[in-house]
């Protein structure tokens, strides 16, 4: 068994035992490795330690229950193992920058928290993904504000976004003042203040606001600072590389992700959405270091 497969199957058995007593030792055991050599083996395939991981997937967890249940703090905090509502509390503000009874009053989600949220699990393909089709480490980029043009929509199933490009790059010629060349293309991706619902505009840059063509919509983002990714492969690995982003690098780096729209970029590298040679950037806004 490879090093991969032996910490795929240790996800799964982590998740499946969340709720109950489980250790790094425990792990170590059943994939057949000493508690030591395990630890080394899976901090390299994941990019964080066994406790970590344990620790960050029940905290997602109990965000869930923080949002849709009528669990009592202090009974999300047993159920996840926190040694007390305290303990809980403080954990919870470190991955998601506030605390639990400050985001179960909350109506809606907040962009800082989507991504943070999602429950997506990693598998083996998703663990080789981190290795081979993103970049670990990303490079910080801030853009002047940004005049963008496009056709927006609500959600992001795949179908309706590859509907939506189709249907924008027939009409991008409409467009006036155009700032990049026409095989640039930028997504911007946000939520709408209502729980999880997920706007994402297909959009060009223009040096300012001119005619906007029927259908389509104008938006302007303030200048930022950005930490950027880039993606490599098909669309459909792209949440590993969300999940890597939001519970590996963003905790770990001492940075907070700014209250606004994620960015995506398109240029020559992208070669479709099934292409496993394709690559493009992802831009998630950060607050300047404090």
């Amino acid at each position: 068994m490879n090093y991969i497969e032996s910490v795929t199957k240790a996800i799964a058995y982590i998740e499946d035992h969340l709720s109950s007593e489980i250790t790094p030792e425990e792990i170590a055991g059943l994939a057949g490795y000493s508690h030591y050599h395990f630890h080394r083996i899976f901090q390299s395939v994941t990019r964080c330690s066994v406790s970590e991981y344990i620790r960050r997937r029940r905290l997602t967890h109990a965000a869930y229950d923080l949002f849709y249940s009528d669990l009592r703090i202090v009974e999300i905090a047993i159920k996840y193992r926190f040694e007390s509502q305290e303990a809980f509390t403080r954990s919870f503000q470190r991955m998601f920058s506030i605390t639990p009874g400050q985001f179960r009053k909350q109506t809606d989600m907040k962009d800082t928290l989507f991504r943070a949220m999602e429950k997506k699990v990693l598998d083996e393909a998703g663990l080789k993904h981190l290795h081979f089709g993103m970049t670990l480490d990303p490079v910080y980029i801030t853009l002047d504000r940004l005049h963008l043009v496009g056709m927006r929509t609500q959600g992001v199933n795949s179908s309706e976004v590859g509907r939506l490009w189709s249907c924008f790059k027939k009409r991008a010629a409409e467009i006036e003042n155009r700032c990049d060349a026409e095989s640039i293309g930028y997504a911007l991706i946000e939520l709408t203040g209502v729980q999880w619902e997920v706007a994402y505009t297909a959009c060009a840059t223009v040096t300012h606001k001119g005619r906007i063509p029927e259908g389509m919509v104008y938006r302007t983002l303030p200048s930022t600072t950005y930490a950027v990714f880039s993606h490599r492969g098909s669309l459909d690995r792209l949440p590993d590389t969300f999940q890597y982003i939001y519970h590996t690098w963003l905790p770990r780096s001492g940075r907070t992700r700014m209250n606004a729209p994620e960015l995506a970029r398109y240029d020559h590298r992208y070669l479709g959405p099934t292409n496993e040679d394709s690559e493009f950037d992802i831009y998630i806004p950060i607050n300047p270091v404090s």
